[in-house]
């Protein structure tokens, strides 16, 4: 992992070859990520970072009835828990709207960092004001992590990529529940929570363990932020928003260990390859597409020959070295004075004219639509089970019917099945419970998601999948009514597992990825970030229409229905899917052969994902009638398919 360790991105000074036009240096730049397999170092600098804002995020379960026991222990309603879950989420929808924002007018890596920092300010001063704080900066995670992953993967290695980054979701929270029950059998155990009866002792030494939770999750967003200056900033904004094109060449190249040295484009590689067993990117680095384009495009030839004389000569990557320094100089004035010009001509992307022709005249507001939707509908499901309060899987882990007289007046920390449990006891099955039901599924489901997601369509996966939760939550739902509160009960915890499992397979991770993948890069961070608010948007609904259900009163089988309600959401998104999101692979087999090299024997059956450079055309760059997006469209080509195969039966 050479590339992993080696420098502090601050202020690069290496030398690149000077190319004509953006365009040649487009194809330079593209062929240099696409010539790499699966890079970790991008993957630890998002990844970390996601996973710091799922640990605090998910912590808020994990702390709930701590909180509840320390400052409203003798409520009996979750009006305190709604609320905490409520503002830390309102934040994050803040932030994924202002930070995607941002990100797209000033660039990935200035902010890349600044919303970890938050979380750091957040996490410490923490309850209610400082919580929203924490949401702000998880928020800010979701576009900042999904665009730089997707603008630095190869174009093979980019869903496998984005698909790593976003198990870091489910490995936060198993690791929240994780550290919740190490903190309590440590510092609980060593203080005497197990055995203390005085309530007020107690309290004392809760406050202890949930300060130490939400404490440690600062710890991860320090080690994130020193990852993130080893990353410059993204080459493809650099070179599609600032549009130096110099520079972005220049920064690929040194990212990458890149030396050219001749004028015909060939050059030096030195690289830090990442493959694994799951990737294997061998024949791409032996034939590299931007050696090819080099030699067999005119344009890339009209070269300055003084300065690569020079820069021949200067081949060394020091800092020191004068007299590179002075032929980058003399290279980026020149390029900038160019360049410049350029972009003194261009239009702002976020002016009123411009988004009216990139959303409304050539019709991508309906990508957009799809992928908000969408998420709006799958978090109204995934929050309602994902962050629900440990009294919900307190719940449906019930064996038997609950004591109503007695359950009425149970505190909100206790678990309504055994009011007799001390508060050393509800945290310890609550930390057991939440790993069974929740992260063994959701981690799983991601896992093998990693594995396959080069070999499926995802557009096609994302809306069968949809569909097996709506068969799955329409089958707990069905079930719960029979199994709650007996000795049946094992059948429903199961199926909640399964749910998990299935969430994290398909439409979980494909939500986040997806608004990464087709939308142009001056605008992939806002419609990321408002993709994502649509899913925050839906997830705090959920948080206050749930109580409303009086899903946690004792004997109440109204967690039925709403898993019922939520197998219609899940046949809704489906349908959106169908008709709005739009195909971001090729079909299986018409990737060129010079791009399927390597040594995986499973090459040929994977569905090649198309180039950023494609998909960013958006609804203008697509031209086949049966790919195009909208209901109408989508509605009258299904119509045909009927009435041909209609035909084709009345033939027979």
């Amino acid at each position: 992992m050479g590339r992993f360790i080696p420098r502090i991105w601050i202020n690069p000074s290496d030398v690149a070859a000077h190319h004509e036009t953006n365009t040649n240096k487009r194809d330079q730049i593209c062929g240099d990520i696409d010539a790499n397999g699966f890079d970790w170092q991008i993957w630890a600098v998002a990844g970390s970072g996601f996973f710091t804002d799922s640990y605090n995020l998910f912590a808020t379960n994990v702390i709930l009835p701590s909180l509840a026991f320390v400052y409203w222990t003798n409520d009996t309603n979750s009006d305190h828990e709604t609320d905490i879950n409520a503002v830390t989420l309102s934040g994050s929808l803040l932030g994924q709207l202002i930070f995607g924002f941002l990100a797209d007018r000033f660039g990935r890596r200035k902010l890349y960092g600044l919303e970890l920092i938050v979380v750091i300010f957040g996490t410490l001063g923490w309850i209610m004001f400082w919580r929203f704080f924490v949401g702000l900066g998880i928020g800010a995670e979701y576009p900042l992590s999904a665009v730089i992953t997707a603008e630095f993967a190869p174009r093979r290695s980019r869903a496998r990529m984005m698909a790593a980054v976003f198990l870091m979701q489910p490995l936060g929270q198993l690791l929240s529940s994780i550290v919740g029950l190490a903190v309590l059998l440590t510092v609980g155990r060593n203080a005497g929570l197990a055995t203390e009866t005085d309530p007020e002792s107690a309290k004392v030494i809760v406050d202890r363990i949930w300060r130490y939770v939400v404490g440690i999750g600062a710890i991860p967003a320090l080690v994130a932020i020193v990852f993130r200056l080893t990353i410059p900033e993204s080459p493809r904004f650099t070179l599609d928003v600032d549009h130096d094109g110099a520079r972005a060449l220049r920064d690929t190249q040194k990212y990458y260990n890149i030396r050219r040295t001749s004028t015909n484009g060939s050059s030096n590689r030195h690289y830090a390859v990442y493959t694994d067993d799951i990737e294997d990117d061998a024949g791409m680095q032996q034939i590299p597409r931007a050696a090819i384009n080099n030699e067999t495009n005119p344009h890339s030839q009209n070269l300055d020959q003084e300065t690569h004389e020079t820069a021949a000569n200067h081949e060394s990557f020091s800092d020191d070295d004068d007299d590179s320094m002075q032929i980058q100089e003399l290279a980026e004035a020149e390029s900038q004075d160019q360049e410049g010009d350029k972009k003194a001509g261009l239009p702002d992307p976020f002016s009123v004219a411009e988004l009216r022709r990139f959303f409304w005249t050539e019709g991508n507001l309906k990508y957009l639509l799809g992928t908000s939707v969408t998420w709006f509908l799958l978090d109204l499901a995934f929050y309602g089970l994902g962050i629900n309060n440990p009294r919900v899987i307190a719940q449906i882990w019930s064996s038997k019917p609950v004591n109503v007289t007695a359950a009425n007046h149970v505190p909100d920390w206790q678990n309504p099945s055994d009011p007799n449990e001390t508060i050393y006891e509800v945290l310890k099955q609550d930390g057991v419970r939440s790993i069974i039901t929740i992260s063994v599924g959701s981690m799983l489901g991601s896992i093998i998601f990693i594995k396959m997601i080069n070999y499926v369509p995802r557009k096609a996966w994302l809306y069968w999948s949809f569909i097996g939760l709506a068969v799955l939550f329409a089958v707990v739902g069905g079930t719960y009514f029979k199994a709650a509160n007996s000795n049946l009960h094992a059948l429903t915890i199961v199926l909640y597992v399964l749910c998990q499992l299935l969430f994290n397979l398909g439409p979980n991770t494909l939500t986040f990825i997806i608004p990464a993948e087709i939308f142009p890069t001056r605008y992939r961070g806002t419609c990321h970030g408002i993709s994502a608010a649509a899913g925050k948007l839906g997830s705090i609904v959920v948080q206050a229409f749930l109580p409303q259900t009086r899903i946690t009163n004792p004997n109440s089988k109204s967690l039925g229905w709403v898993l019922i309600a939520f197998s219609f959401t899940m046949a809704l998104s489906a349908v959106f899917t169908w008709a709005w999101i739009p195909e971001l692979q090729d079909a299986r087999g018409t990737e060129p052969q010079t791009r399927r090299g390597g040594k995986n024997r499973f090459r040929d059956y994977e569905v090649p994902s198309k180039s950023l450079e494609e998909l960013s055309f958006g609804r203008a760059g697509v031209t086949d009638e049966r790919r195009m997006v909208g209901f109408r469209r989508r509605g009258a080509l299904l119509m045909s398919d009927i009435r041909s195969i209609k035909r084709s039966n009345t033939d027979k």
